[in-house]
């Protein structure tokens, strides 16, 4: 554990590859949220909970205007597309900014919602698309913290393989 305090002020988006810097007001990752059984036996006093899967992973994008670049790739609903944001995060220590690392969460998703933005006379119009995401993964300083894929009942943390042993008992 280090005592820097960690702070992320500003981001970058790309779609298959292509910047669209300044196009995205706010881009939200999905949460990654587990599913929970709840767990009740004879003699035990208490209940518990058991995890038991992954939930669908949702996210959304605001863009800032109507971008046909962007719209093209989010508006199909059969064709998923690679969505990856970049952030810099700083650490500071007493002294002040130590450094900077790069933080990188990419994401295969599909659209699944596609605000077409409302108007209002001397306003700046927005336009939210939301997202169904399958594989995500993060990288943060070069180091990989998650990498979770829905298809391949893979799920990567700090880079050890949680559902490995799963795979293998059940044959996968």
């Amino acid at each position: 554990m280090d005592d820097y305090i960690r702070a992320i002020y500003n981001a970058n988006v790309y779609i298959d590859g292509d910047n669209l810097l300044g196009k995205a007001g706010e881009f939200k990752l999905p949460d990654l949220e587990y599913s929970q059984d709840e767990y009740k036996g004879l003699g035990m006093v208490g209940t518990i909970k058991l995890p038991s899967g992954v939930e669908a992973l949702e996210g959304e994008i605001t863009w800032n205007s109507l971008y046909p670049e962007a719209a093209l790739r989010t508006y199909h609903p059969f064709r998923a597309s690679q969505l990856m944001v970049r952030g810099t995060q700083q650490l500071h220590d007493e002294m002040g900014l130590v450094k900077e690392v790069p933080v990188v969460t990419t994401i295969t998703a599909t659209s699944s919602k596609n605000g077409l933005g409302g108007f209002k006379p001397k306003e700046r119009s927005e336009h939210s698309s939301t997202y169904q995401a399958t594989t995500i993964r993060q990288v943060i300083d070069g180091k990989e913290v998650l990498f979770y894929n829905a298809f391949k009942n893979i799920l990567r943390i700090g880079g050890v393989d949680v559902l490995a042993q799963m795979r293998k008992n059940i044959g996968a």
